[in-house]
Order: structure tokens, then C-alpha cells, then sequence
């Protein structure tokens, strides 16, 4: 009786919240979601190999996205619809060469690290749009660019800057794919459930995260002792519920309560989040190049984001 009274005053306490700063929060709560997922993939790789551990964290999250769609009569009708399908296996195919180079990138990079490299398909995907979608650049976007170029190089080491390690260099490329993804989305899906398009294309990393697990001969069924490990429950359970299925529901659900410049503003945490918990709970040494370097990496990300005014990010 005592927790059905908790419960009451809990949903209480939600009504009185302010719709636009509850979305915050839920986005915000998202944001750290994904800040932790740099650090827990990185544990999981430590027992098992790269393309299984992407195969079971997608096919989770996939049916779980797929319960979503069915109960959605919008997403139903649309996941009938082959120019959905078509749209969504294209993208996913960018998704998943994204996440493939991510993932391998953080068998030798550092999460933090990792986190404000992925950060760089911000400041990419204003630029990748100018040929493919025949956008425009603004000089606030070049000089973002420039800067977090200079807040590479310091992430990197300035004495190291002509020699990238292979995860480094990977995690770019991640970032690449990732930019490609998002112009693509914009290119392609207006007119598409949101939901639909999404269950489709973590339908296709999954099914691709699979057969380069089979390709590789690296899906060691076997070994179930290596699954059961609580570093590798934890971060497929984890990734695949949270960071990705609630994390899309909750994106398609409070976005749209909330204006676009807090959204950039809290999204632009995610490597701050990835490199506090890094710090705090997976003993990442905390480096001057890491604050340096992920500063000027995020201060960027705010600057080439269309959403804020100039003046919010000077």
C-alpha cells in the first residue's frame, strides 16, 4: 500500500512539472545514457568480440523498437510501405558502418576520447550537406570546423599529429559515416514514421553485425561463459534498451515539446557525460589534453549547430 502511495505522488510530482523542462530532463537523463555507453562497450570488448556484442546489442534493441512500431497504428502502415524499407536499409547500412568503426576504434581508444571524436560528426554534417543536399555554409560553421581541428590535435598530442593510432583514425571515420546518416535522414525520410524508419534500420546493423560476426568466424557460440559476464550483460542490456531503443522513443516522443536549441545544447553534452564517467567509475586517467581538447571539441559542436543563435555561442 506504502509503494502504491509513492507511486501516486510520484506521477503527482511529474504533472506539476513544467512540460518543456520535464522533456529536458528525459533528453538530459538520454544524453548521459549515451555518455556511459562509450565506457561499458569498452568493458564488454575486453571478453567478447566486436561484431557479436554489436549483433546482440542491435537485435535487442531492434525488437524492442519492433513491439513499439506494432503498437503504433502510423508505424504499422508505414513498415508496409517499400520505399520505407529501402530508405531504412540504406541508412542502415551508414548506421551500421558507423557504430562497426566506433566500436572497433574502443578496443584501443580511451571512451573519453572516443566520445569526442564521435562528437565530431557535428561540425561534419554541416559541411557534408553543402555538396549533397546544396547547403550553404555559414562562417560560424568554417570557423567551427577550425576549431575543433585545433581541438583534435590537442586530443590527440600536437607532437602526434601526423601519426594517428588505428582506433583514432577508425573513430574519425566513424564520425563520417555518422554525419553521412544524419544528412541522409534529412534527405530521405520526411514523409516516413520516425519509428518505422528507425526499427528498419536497426534491423539492417543488426542482420550486418551478424554476418561479419560469421564472416570473421568470431560468433563463438561456445563460449556462453564470455556472454554471461556481468561487464558484457551490462553494457548489451544497457546499449540496447536504454542507449538505443528508450533513447529513440524518447527522442520521437520529447523533442518535439522542447526547442531545437536546448536539444543541440544537451545532445552536445554527451562526450562531457562520457568523459566524467569514464573518469569517476572506469579510473580513466584525467589528462590536460583530455579537458583542453574536448573543450574546444564541444564548444565547436555548439557553434556549427544552426539551431542556436550566434549570440548563445559566443
Amino acid at each position: 500500500m506504502r509503494v502504491y502511495s509513492y507511486a501516486i505522488k510520484g506521477l503527482a510530482v511529474i504533472r506539476i512539472i513544467p512540460q518543456r523542462l520535464w522533456a529536458n530532463l528525459v533528453l538530459l537523463v538520454v544524453t548521459v545514457i549515451w555518455g556511459a555507453t562509450f565506457s561499458l562497450t569498452k568493458a564488454a570488448l575486453a571478453a567478447v568480440p566486436v561484431f557479436p556484442y554489436l549483433g546482440m546489442r542491435f537485435l535487442l534493441a531492434t525488437g524492442l523498437m519492433l513491439m513499439i512500431a506494432l503498437v503504433r497504428l502510423n508505424s504499422r502502415q508505414h513498415l508496409r510501405r517499400a520505399k520505407l524499407w529501402g530508405t531504412g536499409s540504406a541508412l542502415g547500412v551508414l548506421l551500421f558502418a558507423g557504430y562497426a568503426l566506433q566500436t572497433l576504434g574502443l578496443k584501443t581508444v580511451a571512451p573519453a576520447i572516443s566520445a569526442f571524436l564521435t562528437g565530431f560528426n557535428v561540425i561534419l554534417v554541416p559541411l557534408i550537406a553543402i555538396p549533397l543536399l546544396g547547403h550553404g555554409a555559414s562562417r560560424r560553421t568554417w570557423l567551427a570546423a577550425g576549431m575543433a581541428l585545433l581541438g583534435l590535435a590537442v586530443l590527440n598530442g600536437v607532437e602526434s599529429v601526423g601519426h594517428w593510432s588505428a582506433g583514432s583514425l577508425y573513430t574519425l571515420a566513424c564520425a563520417v559515416f555518422l554525419a553521412l546518416q544524419i544528412v541522409y535522414v534529412d534527405k530521405w525520410s520526411p514523409g516516413l514514421d520516425s519509428i518505422a524508419l528507425t526499427t528498419v534500420e536497426l534491423a539492417v546493423v543488426t542482420i550486418l553485425s551478424l554476418l561479419f560476426s560469421f564472416v570473421h568466424g568470431s560468433f563463438a557460440l561456445p563460449l556462453l561463459s564470455d556472454w554471461r559476464k556481468p561487464a558484457v550483460v551490462t553494457a548489451v542490456v544497457v546499449n540496447g534498451v536504454l542507449g538505443t531503443a528508450f533513447a529513440y522513443w524518447a527522442q520521437t516522443r520529447y523533442q518535439q515539446m522542447t526547442s531545437a536549441s536546448y536539444v543541440a545544447v544537451i545532445f552536445t553534452m554527451e562526450p562531457v557525460f562520457a568523459a566524467i564517467i569514464a573518469v569517476l567509475f572506469f579510473h580513466e586517467p584525467l589528462k590536460v589534453s583530455l579537458v583542453v581538447g574536448g573543450f574546444m571539441i564541444v564548444f565547436s559542436m555548439l557553434l556549427a549547430d544552426g539551431s542556436l543563435p550566434a549570440a548563445a555561442q559566443t
